[in-house]
C-alpha cells in the first residue's frame, strides 16, 4: 500500500519504515498503512491491532481548543486535500487512554482517481513541558523580583514598627495595659515579617545562613513540634536512617519546612488522619521522573511527607508551588506555604516532586544533596554564658532619620557608644578625622551618593581596618549580584529585633 515496485518507492518505503515519527496513509475515514513508529507512539501491540481502529477512536471527543475532534478533523484534511499539505496541533488518545499532543501534517498525494493523505505525527509532550518549564521559570522570576522590591521597602518600615514595639514592651513594664498593647503591635509586626520571609522564600532570595547539619537530628528535635502542630487526632511519625544524614542547609529554612509541610497536611486532613515523615539516604543514578526540577546523579538525603487527607486534584497539580495558589477556601491560606518550600528546596541545591491521588493522600519527596560530614572542630560550640559587653564606639551610617534613631538608641541602651552619619559622604569624613577611635562600621548598603559596598571599599583603601556589618532590607540576591563586595563582610537582614542586632555587633567585635 506504501510502495510500488520502482527503485523510488522502495526507498519509500525504508523511509516510512525507518524514522522516528509516527507515519500513516489515510484512504477515505480509515487509516490503510502505519509505520511501528506509530505503534510505539499510540502504545498498541501490534500495527494490525492499530490499522483495525477507527481514526475517530484516537482522538477524546473534544479537542483543547473545545471544538469536536470529528467536526475538526474533517475540516483539517479538508484544507489539507484543497491546499495540498496542512499543518497543526492535534490531541490523540493512546491506547491506554492518556492524551498527548502531537503537531500533525496532512499531506495530500493523487493516486489514480482518488486523493490519498499522508499523515506524520510528532509528539510534543516534551516540548510542551519544556515550554511550561520555562514559562513557570519566568513568572517566578517575574514575581521574584516583584518581591524583592516589596520586601525591600517593607523591610524597612518594619525596623521601624517592630524596633519601637520591641523598645516599648520593655519600658512599659510597669504598666501592663500599655505594655499589652505593644506586644500585640509586635507580635503583628512580626507576622508582617515572616510573610515577607515567605515572599522572599519562594523566589529564592532570602539570605541563608547554611550549615552542615544531620537531618535525622533535626527531625528528631522538631518530633514534639510537629506533632502539637499536626494535633492530637493525627497519628504522626517522624523516622530517619541510623545513620548521619548530613546536609549543607540553614536549619531555621528546614524548620520552616518541615512546619509548613505539617500544616499543609494537618489541613488535607481536616485535622484527623495519618502523617509520616521520614529521612533517608538514597542515590540517584538517572533522571528521576515526578521532580519538579532535574537532578544530576548522585547521593542525596530524601525527606519524604506523607498523609492520607483529600489529595490533589489532577488540575491542581501543576500550580501547587505558585505563590499565591490555594486550594482551601477564603481565609484558610495565603497560597505561600508549598511556595515557600520549594523555595527553600531549591536555594539549599535540591529538588521536590508530589505525588497525590484525590481523594485518597499526598506524598512530597524532598532531595537535598547530601554533604561532607564536618571535621570535629566545625561543631557549633556549646552555648557559653553572655560575656559582659566591653566598651566599644560604632559608627552607624544610614540615611533613614527614623532607623538611624532607633538604631542608636537599641545599641545605646545595650552599653555601646554611637555616632550615627547620614551618608557615605559624611561617614568618609569622620573615619578620616585624626584617632576617629571607632571599634566598628554598621551601615545601611543602599543610600544615596555613597552607598555601604562603596563606602567600605573606599574607607579600606584609605586604610580603615574595621570590622564591618552591613544591613539591607533587599535579599541576598542584591549582595551577589555587586562584583566589588569586600572580603570579610557579614550581613544582617532587616527587620532585626534589638536582640538580633546586639548579638551580630558582638560577634562581629568579637571576630575583629
Amino acid at each position: 500500500m506504501v510502495h510500488g515496485d520502482g527503485p523510488g518507492d522502495d526507498l519509500y518505503h525504508q523511509y516510512f519504515e525507518r524514522t522516528g515519527d509516527a507515519f500513516l496513509v489515510i484512504e477515505g475515514d480509515r487509516f490503510v498503512a502505519c509505520n511501528e513508529a506509530t505503534v510505539r507512539l499510540l502504545r498498541y501491540g501490534t500495527r494490525e491491532e492499530l490499522l483495525q481502529v477507527h481514526p475517530a477512536a484516537l482522538s477524546p471527543e473534544f479537542q483543547s481548543d473545545g471544538r469536536p475532534s470529528r467536526e475538526k478533523a474533517d475540516e483539517m484534511m479538508a484544507i489539507a486535500r484543497e491546499r495540498g499539505s496542512h499543518r497543526f496541533e492535534w490531541d490523540h488518545r493512546r491506547a491506554d487512554g492518556e492524551v498527548f499532543p502531537v503537531e500533525v501534517l496532512l499531506t495530500a498525494v493523487p493516486r489514480g482517481d482518488r486523493v490519498m493523505l499522508h499523515v506524520v505525527w510528532r509528539d510534543l509532550t516534551d516540548r510542551r513541558r519544556l515550554e511550561s518549564d520555562l514559562q513557570q521559570a519566568q513568572k517566578m522570576e517575574a514575581l521574584g523580583r516583584l518581591s524583592a522590591g516589596i520586601a525591600h521597602d517593607f523591610n524597612n518600615l518594619l525596623v521601624a514598627i517592630n524596633g519601637h514595639a520591641e523598645l516599648l514592651v520593655g519600658d512599659l513594664a510597669d504598666r501592663p495595659e500599655e505594655q499589652s498593647c505593644a506586644e500585640e503591635i509586635l507580635r503583628a509586626g512580626s507576622r508582617a515579617a515572616d510573610l515577607v520571609a515567605q515572599l522572599l522564600a519562594f523566589s529564592r532570595r532570602q539570605v541563608l545562613r547554611p550549615r552542615t547539619v544531620d537531618l535525622g537530628d533535626v527531625l528528631a528535635e522538631m518530633a514534639g513540634m510537629v506533632r502539637r502542630l499536626a494535633g492530637e487526632a493525627v497519628v504522626t511519625e517522624v523516622e530517619a536512617d541510623d545513620r548521619p544524614l548530613w546536609v549543607m542547609v540553614d536549619p531555621g529554612q528546614v524548620t520552616q519546612l518541615v512546619l509548613n509541610l505539617a500544616a499543609n497536611a494537618r489541613d488535607a486532613m481536616g485535622g484527623r488522619g495519618n502523617f509520616r515523615l521520614r529521612a533517608a539516604r538514597v542515590v540517584v543514578e538517572a533522571a528521576t521522573p515526578g521532580l519538579r526540577d532535574e537532578l544530576p546523579p548522585g547521593t542525596y538525603v530524601c525527606l519524604t511527607a506523607v498523609d492520607d487527607g483529600t489529595g490533589i486534584a489532577a488540575s491542581d497539580l501543576p500550580h501547587i508551588f505558585e505563590p499565591f495558589f490555594t486550594t482551601k477556601t477564603a481565609g484558610r491560606g495565603t497560597g505561600l506555604g508549598l511556595a515557600t518550600v520549594y523555595g527553600i528546596v531549591r536555594q539549599s541545591g535540591g529538588s521536590i516532586g508530589v505525588t497525590s491521588n484525590d481523594g485518597v493522600g499526598t506524598c512530597f519527596a524532598i532531595y537535598l544533596p547530601e554533604a561532607a560530614a564536618p571535621a570535629a572542630d566545625d561543631e557549633p560550640p556549646a552555648e557559653a554564658p553572655v560575656a559582659p559587653l566591653k566598651p566599644a564606639s560604632i559608627l552607624l551610617v544610614e540615611d533613614e532619620d527614623a532607623t538611624g534613631r532607633l538604631v542608636r538608641m537599641m545599641l545605646e541602651r545595650a552599653g555601646f557608644a554611637v555616632k550615627v552619619a547620614a551618608g557615605g559622604e559624611e561617614a568618609l569624613a569622620l573615619l578620616g578625622a585624626p584617632a576617629p577611635g571607632y571599634d566598628l562600621l554598621l551601615s545601611d548598603i543602599v543610600m544615596p551618593g555613597i552607598d555601604g559596598i562603596e563606602l567600605v571599599n573606599l574607607a579600606r583603601a584609605a586604610g580603615c581596618t574595621l570590622p564591618v556589618l552591613l544591613t539591607s532590607g533587599y535579599p541576598a540576591e542584591f549582595l551577589a549580584q555587586r562584583g566589588d563586595l569586600p572580603a570579610g563582610i557579614d550581613l544582617i537582614q532587616k527587620p532585626f529585633s534589638a536582640h538580633d542586632l546586639v548579638r551580630r555587633v558582638r560577634e562581629a567585635l568579637e571576630r575583629s
